[in-house]
């Protein structure tokens, strides 16, 4: 279940990877299609999908403000502008012309004073608590 609550936030910004997920049959997407009446279908699957990782995500910020260096924040901050923001610290063709502040601060950062493999390995650790957090959203009879 870690595993493929990894997979998926590391396709976060690809729903055609998305749709690929067995995570689309969580219980909690079947509720979420039903609460807003949407159709059955695998791209509004994979919407929700995205939706309930943005949710773990969120889950795992700091209340003190927008953007924060310390411990506390490593875990959110090496999903959130990894993924749903799309900064690439390490990356040399990355394009990061068009990011706002604190995505810019994030990504000095990172660069400056987060080795490649300590985020790596940050994003490893935080997966496995939305990967907890998507647990605690299905039914018993999900497998």
């Amino acid at each position: 279940f870690i595993r493929l609550t990894r997979r998926a936030l590391a396709h976060y910004g690809d729903l055609g990877k998305l749709v690929s997920s067995p995570l689309t049959a969580l219980p909690a997407i079947d509720d979420r299609l039903a609460a807003r009446g949407a159709p059955d279908q695998p791209l509004e699957r994979a919407t929700e999908l995205k939706a309930l990782l943005l949710e773990g995500i969120q889950r795992l910020k700091p209340r003190d403000g927008d953007f924060g260096t310390t411990d506390e924040w490593r875990f959110y901050n090496a999903l959130y502008f990894s993924y749903v923001v799309g900064i690439r610290p390490y990356s040399r063709r990355a394009r990061h012309d068009r990011l706002d502040p604190d995505a810019r601060r994030a990504l000095e950062w990172f660069a400056r004073q987060v080795p490649e493999r300590t985020l790596y390995n940050w994003q490893n650790a935080a997966a496995k608590l939305v990967a907890a957090d998507l647990r605690t959203r299905r039914s018993a009879n999900w497998q």
